[in-house]
């Protein structure tokens, strides 16, 4: 399949891009797929780095950090392929597991989204396929409130056995593959979102307009992820996570009472 971009947002994290990059050219990948490395204006040597190793790669060298939306819809808007694949950079791809999203992408024409099974580097699962945040997710994750655990279970959906190619409310942003016919224009992701919560977006309003999200086990990733915004609650990351769905919760309740609007 010759449609098929992977875009890479990168800032200051040079050996694990490097890690990302030699792995995906170790699979044997078709030359048609398009490769993409968004540099944020790293001052390790990350883009020199991309530039000297490898070649194939297609480099956009940005004279400030944009942000990991405004950085996915630079290599967006700059192709054409009906899937577009977002990749962080402390993801190991597997062999089979681009091809698996392809194959579940084209055998579900109804599904906007579709992700891997992430693992830790230990080989555990990670809790990639979550449901929907309420008030009460956002302090159960952050605050020892009573029915913490019930409630953290819930959103990270450890009711469901998900052996399955399944549909989920949303996926975690490091590793996704995007039908691009499901989105408008030349922007994928709402750049308003500074950091966290852009996945979550983009899920939200796909099913809105009536296309699935797909979990698809058959493609397992390594995610080497390190959670800063969970570490406490008063560090920068967990600030810019609550406010990230503040932003996500005003947009949510504007555009319902727009559309209510609409329907008197």
């Amino acid at each position: 399949m010759s449609d098929v971009t992977i875009s890479i947002v990168s800032y200051c994290q040079k050996s694990l891009l490097d890690r990302c990059l030699s792995r995906i050219e170790s699979l044997g990948l078709p030359e048609t797929w398009r490769i993409f490395v968004v540099d944020n204006n790293s001052q390790d040597g990350s883009a020199d780095m991309v530039a000297e190793k490898y070649p194939r790669v297609n480099l956009i060298r940005l004279k400030k950090n944009a942000g990991f939306g405004a950085g996915h819809n630079l290599a967006y808007a700059q192709t054409a392929g009906e899937f577009f694949f977002v990749l962080n950079p402390d993801v190991i791809v597997l062999p089979g597991s681009l091809e698996a999203l392809v194959a579940a992408l084209a055998e579900r024409p109804d599904a906007a989204i579709v992700g891997p099974c992430l693992l830790n580097p230990d080989g555990s699962h990670q809790h990639s396929a979550r449901r929907f945040y309420t008030w009460r997710t956002v302090l159960s994750r952050r605050l020892p409130i009573p029915g913490r655990k019930r409630v953290n279970a819930h959103h990270l959906m450890q009711d469901r056995d998900l052996k399955e190619t399944s549909s989920v409310d949303w996926l975690l942003g490091a590793a996704l593959g995007i039908r691009r016919s499901a989105f408008n224009g030349n922007a994928l992701f709402d750049t308003r979102y500074r950091l966290y919560f852009e996945d979550v977006d983009a899920c939200y309003f796909a099913r809105k307009k009536g296309w699935d999200i797909l979990f698809c086990p058959d493609s397992q990733m390594i995610h080497d992820h390190q959670r800063a915004s969970a570490k406490t609650i008063c560090s920068s990351a967990a600030i810019h996570h609550i406010l990230s769905w503040i932003k996500f919760y005003i947009k949510t309740k504007t555009q319902r009472a727009m559309r209510k609007a609409h329907s008197i």
